[in-house]
This record gives structure tokens, sequence and C-alpha cells, in this order.
């Protein structure tokens, strides 16, 4: 079969996030399928961005076909990130005609975390006489209007919603990331059989190119251990939504053998290291940021992990946050401080659930795991391995997602 997957922001391991499209891109080829990613030259979230300047430019990765259609760049969410969407989806038009004929797709999906993107793989698939496909990352405009309090009337917001519509009424099929989505999807009077929840995963196979932790992280943590202490371990994104102020609120509660290492990057890191240093709290660590490849081997120098996010109206669709996976990976058990739908952390039995944005509630937890003895914080970290072995290896994803592509869910 050939795939056309478009996504605005597709990564790889070379450029780096997002990585979805490039793992599941990859266990297709594996699989004998001909993949092409369509994606922009260049996103906010990539480490690195493909430096073409032709308007649109072939790369192979590690067997991956990406097309990638240049764009401007831009800095934070203003009207040079606009420019950037509308200049994608203008060219991604453009273009669709002879994409079509070049790369012959059975199934065009539109994977986005905004839907506008679903008249051009309507227009690429009706050339190419394919099936298309609506991939659901991030619920638009719901999203906006619950996270920024835009109202219904507002004319974008009417604009994204009819974009929406127009996805989930053209799909052949809707493939979520969030496993409870399918409650909007009918909300929208939009055909719920149609809806199939695909979790995001983890690399286990030999493609996984793990390397050792930095020897700044390993001595910094080593150096901690030496003196009894207890690791609780943030590893992600210094943004609002992660709640880090009440990780970092919580460190007068937590008890003398426990330190705390936050690593990552983030608009928000500057001002919690001024928080810490300011309230003086000593047992509060900053480090850098780690490569994708080095996060197994950091997390696993920790003794527990905490993930947190701030409360919101939209996880009633369930989260599907990629940390977490990453989390479980490295068998370490975890604090979960999220309200949502779905609690991967007791279903694992990997950890433990707490309230959101509660610092008292992270430093009991924290407090509860350190005076654990090794095997059953042991038995914790497994459980989370194992939940994730078994639900969410991309290998195993990808065939889903292939088996839905060809009508053979």
């Amino acid at each position: 079969m050939n795939i056309l997957l478009i996504n605005h922001y597709a990564g790889s391991d070379k450029y780096g996030m997002e990585f979805r499209p490039f793992y599941m891109g990859r266990e297709w080829v594996k699989a004998g399928h001909d993949v092409t990613v369509v994606a922009a030259t260049y996103s906010h979230l990539r480490r690195v961005n493909p430096a073409y300047t032709r308007e649109v430019t072939e790369e192979i990765i590690d067997g991956v076909r990406y097309v990638w259609i240049r764009t401007p760049p831009y800095t934070g969410n203003n009207l040079s990130r606009l420019c950037n969407v509308v200049a994608f989806c203008r060219r991604l038009s453009k273009h669709a005609k002879a994409f079509a004929e070049r790369y012959k797709p059975d199934a065009v999906v539109s994977s986005s975390t905004y839907p506008n993107n679903m008249r051009q793989a309507v227009k690429l698939a009706n050339f190419a006489g394919a099936d298309v496909f609506f991939e659901i990352h991030d619920l638009w405009p719901l999203s906006l209007m619950e996270l920024y309090h835009f109202g219904a009337g507002n004319p974008a917001m009417q604009y994204l919603q009819r974009a929406e519509d127009y996805a989930f009424a053209e799909a052949k099929r809707i493939i979520s990331i969030l496993p409870d989505a399918a409650e909007h999807v009918a909300e929208r009077g939009a055909d719920v059989s149609k809806f199939v929840y695909i979790p995001n995963g983890v690399v286990l196979s030999a493609d996984a190119k793990r390397e050792p932790a930095p020897e700044q992280h390993a001595r910094v943590i080593a150096q901690l251990k030496e003196q009894g202490k207890f690791v609780a371990m943030y590893l992600g994104g210094f943004a609002e939504a992660n709640a880090l102020e009440d990780l970092v609120e919580s460190s007068p509660k937590l008890a003398e053998n426990v330190a705390v290492v936050l690593i990552g990057e983030g608009f928000k890191k500057e001002q919690l290291m001024r928080t810490a240093k300011m309230k003086g709290y000593r047992n509060l660590v900053f480090l850098p940021g780690v490569k994708k490849t080095e996060v197994t081997a950091v997390q696993r120098l920790a003794d527990c992990l905490y993930i947190g996010a701030r409360r919101s109206a939209l996880y009633r669709f369930g989260v599907g946050m990629n940390k977490l996976y990453d989390y479980m990976l490295s068998a370490r058990p975890v604090i979960y401080g999220i309200e949502a739908s779905n609690d991967p952390v007791s279903d694992a039995g990997c950890g433990l659930t707490i309230e959101p944005e509660n610092a008292e509630a992270i430093a009991q937890a924290v407090n509860t795991l350190s005076g654990m003895d090794a095997a059953e914080l042991d038995r914790m970290g497994q459980n989370g391995y194992e939940y994730v072995l078994q639900n969410h290896d991309y290998a195993k994803l990808a065939k889903r997602f292939a088996d839905v592509l060809q009508g053979k869910d």
C-alpha cells in the first residue's frame, strides 16, 4: 500500500519532534508499504529544521520519504505563525495533483494539530482515487476556546469549526490519540462508527537509538545518591501546562532524604529557578535538557518520576502524553498529577495518582515512595514497563493503523 501522511509539524530522530509520523512511517516501511510524509520546513517543535530553499524538496530518512514544503519561520503564537500555516496549506494545494501523480497514494492521512489540512488532503486523494483519513491530535477550535476563552461566535473559531466538521464528514475513518474523543465527534453530529483510538507509543525495537546519560547529569545524580538522597525527577518541557510551580512549591514539605531534579528547557524554567533561589529551596536541582536518545538512560538514574498538568476541561477526552510512556519505558515508579478520563498509571499499577495542582499531594507522594523498599519500587517500575510494552509499542500501533487504512480493522 502507498501511504501519504500530511503533518505540518512532522519530525524525526534527525530533526526532533514531533515523532509519531516518523515512528509510524518507519514501521510501515518495514512492513512493505511505500510511505510519504508531507511536512513544513519550519516548525517550533523541532530541535533543528531542514534548511531547504526550494518550494518542495524530497529527503529519505530511515526509509521514510519526506516531502518538505518551504514555509517561513515564526516565533510565538502570532501573525508570523499564521503566515507559516497559510503558506503550507496553499503550497500543498498547489502541488496536490503533482503529489498524487508522483506518489500514487492508496490512503491519504491528514494528521495535524489543526484541521485545515483536510481540504488539501481531500483534493490530493481525489486526484489519486484514494481514501482519505483524519487523525486527531488536538481538538480545534475547542482547545482554543477552553484554554484561551474564545467565544464560539468568534470568526476564527467559526472558521476552524467548519474545518473540523468538514474533516469529520469527509474522512473514511477518524483516528485519535485521545481515547475518549469519540464523545466530541458525537457532539459535532459526526458518525461515531468512524472513530478508532490509536494512542501514542514508544520505540522498543532495535531502531531505538539510545545513548548513555550525559556526563553532567550522571555526575550530579550520582553525587545526590552518595549523599543518601532519594531522587524524584521531572524530565520534559518547562511549559505552563505542566504545573511545575506545584513541584517546586512541594520543596519545603519533602523529607530530608529527598532531592528533586528538574531536567529540560522552556520559557518557565528561568522563572522557576528564580523562585527556588529566592525562597531558599536547597533540595531542588535544575539541569539542561537532553537529547531524545538520552532520555531513557537519564530517567533510569531517578528513583521516581513526576508528571503533572493543570486542570483542563479538555482532559475529559483523555490524555496521551508521550512523556508518560517514556517514563513507563524507563521502569521507574510514576507520580501522576493529572485529572483526566483515563489514568494509565492506575491501570498499570506503576505508581501513585494524585490530585493535580497540589504541592502537598506531590510531597506526600514522593515521601511515601521514598519510604518504600527497593523491591517494591522495582515492582512498580516493572509494571509500567510491561504495560507500555503491551499497549504502546509503535510496531504494534503501526500495524493497527495500517489495518485501519486497509479496511481490515
